[in-house]
């Protein structure tokens, strides 16, 4: 990937390409804009003959999303988000942060935040992803919650859990090695020819201070006086921590699910039979709402797990040999069924 930002002044928008598709932002707000540009600036500007997809932000008074509209019927609802509609109208609303009204016909979201969604760590990436991924899964591209990177071999490799189980820590591992940044958050997959590619996805990288602290590159963004401070992810784009980092694709040779194992002196990785891995990679690529659309991922992903080895990585304290380990877990299924 190269580094463009294209901006556009405020009320008017920022376009970028990505995978065949052209992202219109447009908005009145100058904070919604440089946020998206923070994220999706790296990318080259929108290209003749790509698909279109229009977003149109705006920023709401209160504290509170707007209400769904009443005459929808509800698909899907809890405290944290809630589902409305009939495809090829769709409505989300995320009660903190945001009502996404989504056109899947014309490929046209609109979103209206709040205050909080620029705030809260996290938030206004999320949005985007939630609005953008049922358009996504309808052209072919499948985001999943996971890190991925691509070895300067060219293999990509996902890894994938729940928070707090240590992808960060593995990804900016590899990164620290050289290997080239895929997503910190939601790489998109999809079959191209007779594989399961990853294909980039933009967004920042962030970390706390005792991940940050392992690896000399990355102890400038830990402010001097962190101690007194509550614990928090400090946000940072990869470019400036690595020189290049940016990848655009690579075929999945791996996927890696981290478990941090205190007392293990080394990590290792042990092989996880296919269907566990499906089980694994469910939950974290599937949205039971969305059914129009699962029988797709799950020949995806049953794809994947026949493609790649699959591993839980056992995670001891020490990260210095987690790039070699990670890129022996790449070799051809065949080999021995434990390693490190």
């Amino acid at each position: 990937m190269c580094r463009h930002y294209t901006t556009i002044s405020a009320n008017s928008g920022i376009s970028a390409h990505l995978h065949g598709l052209n992202l219109h932002c447009r908005s009145s707000s100058a904070d919604l804009l440089g946020r998206f540009e923070a994220i999706y600036g790296h990318l080259p500007p929108a290209q003749p003959g790509a698909l279109d997809i229009d977003l149109q932000m705006g920023l709401v008074s209160g504290s509170s999303a707007p209400p769904a509209p009443t005459d929808l019927p509800v698909i899907y609802a809890d405290d944290l988000i809630s589902y409305h509609g009939d495809p090829p109208r769709l409505v989300i609303r995320l009660p903190k942060y945001a009502l996404l009204t989504i056109d899947l016909a014309r490929r046209q979201v609109d979103i209206q935040a709040t205050r909080g969604c620029l705030e809260v760590y996290g938030a206004f990436e999320d949005v985007l992803i939630i609005g953008l991924t049922p358009l996504y899964r309808r052209l072919g591209l499948f985001p999943t919650h996971a890190f991925a990177a691509r070895s300067p071999e060219g293999q990509a490799v996902l890894i994938s859990g729940e928070r707090g189980t240590g992808k960060t820590t593995t990804g900016l591992a590899l990164l620290s090695a050289g290997w080239k940044l895929l997503s910190n958050d939601s790489p998109l997959l999809a079959v191209r020819g007779r594989q399961v590619q990853v294909l980039s996805y933009p967004g920042r990288l962030s970390a706390f201070d005792d991940s940050l602290a392992r690896f000399e590159a990355l102890k400038k963004f830990i402010p001097q006086n962190a101690g007194s401070e509550p614990r928090e992810k400090r946000i940072f784009r990869a470019e400036e921590a690595f020189p290049a980092p940016w990848a655009v694709s690579g075929p999945v040779a791996a996927v890696y699910f981290p478990r941090l194992s205190p007392g293990l002196a080394h990590s290792r990785l042990v092989s996880v039979p296919p269907r566990i891995a499906m089980l694994e990679l469910l939950p974290q690529t599937i949205d039971r709402w969305d059914r129009e659309t699962i029988p797709q991922a799950l020949a995806l992903l049953e794809q994947l797990v026949e493609q790649a080895r699959c591993w839980v990585l056992k995670l001891a304290p020490q990260v210095d040999d987690l790039p070699d380990l990670l890129a022996e877990g790449c070799r051809p299924v065949g080999a021995n069924e434990d390693a490190g």
